[in-house]
């Protein structure tokens, strides 16, 4: 049974209810003013009673005592005081004793946190049931002396900790439990409670709160007894209580019911942990590989890389590969950081040249829209791109190298398209002097390092993922990044086939989710579904396993399996506007021409020589493979509304490259089976 045994004592409570409300004058049509009267309102309708039509005053006296000065306490608003504590606590060990014991077994964890644990009951019975873990109870002093008491037998294994639960400090524990505490409170102490016990665990610790279901007879009559004891308590429904979880940044919300006490709702939630930590336990070695990281401590990798390093070598020497393992420390231990440091010590005239930011346009406006999109989502640009403003980084930021220096990769590996043949590729062709060839020609490299954000954030795992994520993030502040205009060749080489990847996953889950989630101000599986990081983290080193590639990308031709995995994991919400600008890149991706030339990538926009093929039942837009450099077909995800509504398979030529919006639209609106044309594009079945 729980704590409030109200078939006992119902007819008893009932008729001191109905005298408080005929003296409070509530059967007289009068609205319920504070929360003490709507516990009161509630608990009489409850029972049946019809303030409209009050049932006869009883010739029987009631007793002038605790429940008897119902009415003195509503009309006060001086709750009374509990007359014997060490007695009420008593009560509460034996009451609660059952359902400490069914529900101990769901704290799976090496530590628990007990706050406002009173007695013991919980902690005892989770000390029980886990023999080799710890508890503490929080409480105040004259609680905590009857908690030593009941917990006594356990030693050293049961701490005690006087004081409030909001502001005591404690080490992250296992989990932390709220049982029969927050009906004690107001709601805003309620949600401060919740919020302690989120910071009392580690990341991925469990936060479980049992209290009485608002919506049982014994929750509602509760609730009212809290009215009369406590200065602002009441049972608070379910819906509440996960809000307070979710507003402490937890995940994972679930709830459970205990049969020894089915008036009770056991709300539970976790602790996110971030991707990395999720991809560590996909990985199964976590402990091998933290015991490498020190053995890497020669080069400064960001955070991430570090991360799958080291477990791409625990595997090598778990299983032995000698050579893989050695080539994977000379690839990022020695021949990046030395390519990194030729860099340094050479940088060439672009990238120590002194920046006259007025002459950088192109470079200006992607650096603005970067910062404009962090703050759209309430990210801080500081920790993100290390400057809390776009003209404050500028102003501290006189030459393209001391750009580089700030970003994520620079500690470990050279720039992007900051070779010899790059740079005096960009020199012969951008321009009249270095101002012209930075603009046109580093925009984009520059750009593509700064989207990667902070070197110490938690990034998307598997690294693929986080490249594909800085892709569409790039293209979306600076769309030349990908898809050059015409006549220029400055987009990053193959840039489509990552960036799509990222769209799609910021279509299934939104930019504000995935911005918040890359920049590291929310936990990636507090930003997106934990179901769906742990997804793509199993999936990403699976694919790794299989592959054993130097880098960690997957096969970058093939974005089809990490599109799925986004677009499947729930319905996406209608968004014609994104769907539009999603067609138009793919038709762009369509007309990309990848060539070398001087040693140096390039990627140009031209027409394509055949028709496009938009192959609805399979959802992909489909070019043909042009040049010597693209090894495969381009291809482009299709968004489902936009297939379902097509239909069929379709061919399209365009005439211009001014004609892809127009095209687009035309394909989104599209009725089934029938053929288009109109200046500039043809679509046809």
């Amino acid at each position: 049974m729980g704590v409030f045994a109200l078939a006992e004592f119902a007819p008893q409570l009932q008729a001191w209810a109905i005298a408080a409300a005929r003296e409070l004058g509530l059967f007289a049509g009068r609205a319920p003013e504070d929360h003490r009267e709507r516990a009161l309102v509630a608990a009489l309708a409850q029972s049946g009673v019809d303030l409209a039509a009050p049932p006869p005053a009883s010739s029987t006296e009631l007793p002038r005592e605790g429940w008897g000065r119902l009415a003195e306490v509503i009309r006060t608003g001086r709750p009374l005081p509990i007359p014997d504590v060490r007695a009420y606590h008593a009560h509460l060990l034996r009451a609660g004793a059952e359902a400490a014991r069914e529900l101990a077994p769901l704290l799976a964890a090496s530590s628990l946190v007990d706050l406002g644990g009173g007695g013991g009951a919980y902690s005892a019975a989770f000390l029980d049931a886990h023999p080799a873990a710890t508890a503490t109870v929080v409480d105040s002093a004259d609680v905590i002396a009857i908690a030593r008491d009941h917990l006594a037998r356990f030693g050293a294994r049961a701490a005690h900790v006087a004081g409030d639960a909001r502001d005591v400090a404690l080490e992250p524990h296992g989990a932390a439990l709220l049982a029969n505490v927050l009906h004690l409170h107001g709601p805003d102490v309620g949600a401060e409670l919740v919020r302690a016990a989120a910071r009392a665990v580690a990341p991925g610790g469990l936060v479980v709160l049992a209290d009485l279901d608002a919506a049982t007879p014994e929750g509602i009559w509760f609730s009212l007894d809290m009215a009369l004891y406590t200065e602002a308590g009441r049972v608070y429904p379910t819906e509440v209580l996960r809000g307070w979880l979710d507003d402490a940044g937890l995940v994972e919300i679930a709830e459970a019911r205990l049969a020894s006490a089915p008036e009770v709702i056991v709300v539970t939630a976790r602790r996110p942990r971030g991707s990395g930590a999720r991809f560590a336990e996909a990985t199964g070695l976590a402990a091998e590989a933290r015991a490498i990281e020190p053995e890497l401590a020669s080069v400064e990798l960001p955070g991430p890389l570090l991360l799958e390093l080291s477990h791409a070598l625990a595997l090598e020497r778990r299983e032995r590969e000698v050579v893989r393992e050695a080539d994977l420390r000379r690839h990022y231990l020695e021949l990046m950081p030395a390519q990194r440091a030729a860099q340094v010590a050479r940088p060439g005239p672009l990238l120590s040249a002194p920046l006259d930011w007025s002459r950088l346009p192109r470079m200006t406006r992607a650096i603005d829209r970067l910062f404009a999109v962090l703050a759209d989502a309430d990210v801080a640009a500081e920790p993100a791109l290390g400057a809390a403003t776009a003209a404050a980084f500028r102003a501290r930021t006189p030459t393209l190298a001391v750009l580089y220096a700030r970003t994520h990769y620079a500690s470990a590996m050279p720039l992007l398209y900051g070779n010899d043949a790059d740079l005096a590729y960009f020199t012969a062709h951008g321009g009249p002097d270095a101002m012209s060839a930075i603009d046109r020609y580093l925009t984009t490299p520059m750009l593509h390092e700064l989207c990667h954000l902070s070197p110490t954030r938690d990034a998307l795992h598997p690294l693929h993922l986080d490249e594909c994520v800085a892709g569409w993030l790039g293209v979306h502040v600076h769309p030349e990044f990908a898809y050059p205009a015409e006549g220029h060749d400055d987009a990053i080489f193959a840039a489509p086939w990552l960036s799509q990847i990222g769209q799609a996953i910021v279509r299934a889950f939104g930019m504000r989710a995935v911005v918040r989630g890359h920049a590291g101000a929310e936990p990636w599986d507090r930003a997106l579904p934990a179901a769906f990081v742990d997804a793509v983290a199993r999936r990403g080193w699976e694919d790794w396993r299989a592959r054993r590639t130097l880098h960690f990308l997957s096969d970058t031709m093939d974005p089809a399996p990490w599109v799925e995995l986004a677009l499947g994991h729930r319905p996406l919400a209608p968004d014609a506007a994104a769907d539009r600008g999603i067609v138009e890149d793919a038709l762009r991706a369509m007309c990309l021409e990848n060539v070398r030339i001087e040693g140096s990538f390039r990627a140009r926009t031209r027409l394509p020589e055949a028709p496009i093929t938009i192959d609805a039942p399979a959802g992909w837009v489909v070019g043909t493979r042009r040049g010597e450099v693209d090894t495969v077909a381009p291809r482009y995800w299709l968004p489902p509304d936009v297939a379902a509504r097509l239909g069929g398979v379709h061919v399209l030529e365009l005439a211009r490259i001014a004609a892809i919006p127009p095209a687009a639209a035309a394909i989104c609106a599209a009725a089934p089976g029938g053929d288009l044309a109109a200046d500039g594009f043809s679509l046809r079945r």
